[in-house]
């Protein structure tokens, strides 16, 4: 592998969302570092990393080995879990595991990342958060919510600290996409999401695929610390 690749950290990568964002930095020429608990097959710069996005020394190896082997250039971390469930039977047990991996485990990734893209020059980390992290959520684990807020927060932590740094952090605020995480409602649920929004219809991965390439590309060198809407109109914060 060239040292002068460009490379680029993925979690969460064989999920619906990570999949898609696969796609797009290999299509771009980038070494894609897909870290999964499950991790897909290695084919040709896909790198496949199998992680627990809550083993803090396996993100902090995974980083080293990544500015080793790349000119890391990009941290995105996309791995979360989502229950959906009746918001009054949410259980401790769910709380504990949603936080541990979409808290906690993009926690991990900020840490890791951003002191391997300080060494490098400059880089850039983006966070996946979620529109019930800006307006809570019906049918769903109250952790779910709770936990993107967390990574909203925490998003504006890292821009503030990384931005002197020339490392930008930015995050997206997904509305209900298709896909794994939508089919745990029903079809009535996900047609009156779907209708909440003005274009009718649920977002897809590649939509926000688009967006946070965008946010990792070098000519966006001013947009630090948003946390970006991809929903619809679903909602629109001002």
């Amino acid at each position: 592998m060239s040292e002068t690749a460009m490379g680029v950290v993925i979690t969460g990568a064989a999920g619906d969302l990570g999949r898609a964002l696969c796609a797009s930095f290999l299509a771009s020429g980038f070494t894609v570092f897909a870290a999964d608990v499950n991790p897909s097959p290695a084919e040709g710069r896909l790198v496949p990393v199998k992680l627990d996005v809550t083993d803090t020394a396996a993100v902090a190896d995974l980083a080293a080995r990544a500015a080793r082997e790349t000119r890391l250039w990009a941290w995105i971390n996309a791995a979360g879990i989502f229950i959906a469930g009746p918001v009054v039977s949410a259980d401790i047990e769910g709380w504990q595991r949603i936080i541990a991996v979409n808290l906690t485990g993009t926690f991990n990734g900020c840490a890791a990342a951003l002191p391997v893209l300080i060494a490098a020059g400059g880089g850039r980390i983006v966070n996946i958060g979620s529109i019930s992290g800006q307006l809570g959520g019906i049918g769903v684990h109250p952790a779910y919510g709770a936990s993107k807020a967390g990574v909203h927060a925490l998003t504006k932590t890292y821009a503030l600290e990384g931005g002197r740094h020339g490392v930008l952090c930015n995050a997206v605020a997904p509305g209900l996409l298709e896909g794994a995480m939508s089919s745990g409602f029903s079809e009535n649920q996900r047609a009156k999401m779907a209708n909440a929004a003005p274009l009718r219809r649920l977002g897809r991965m590649e939509e926000i695929a688009r967006v946070v390439h965008f946010l990792t590309d070098p000519e966006n060198s001013y947009m630090n610390g948003a946390i970006v809407p991809v929903n619809g109109g679903a909602y629109m914060p001002s």
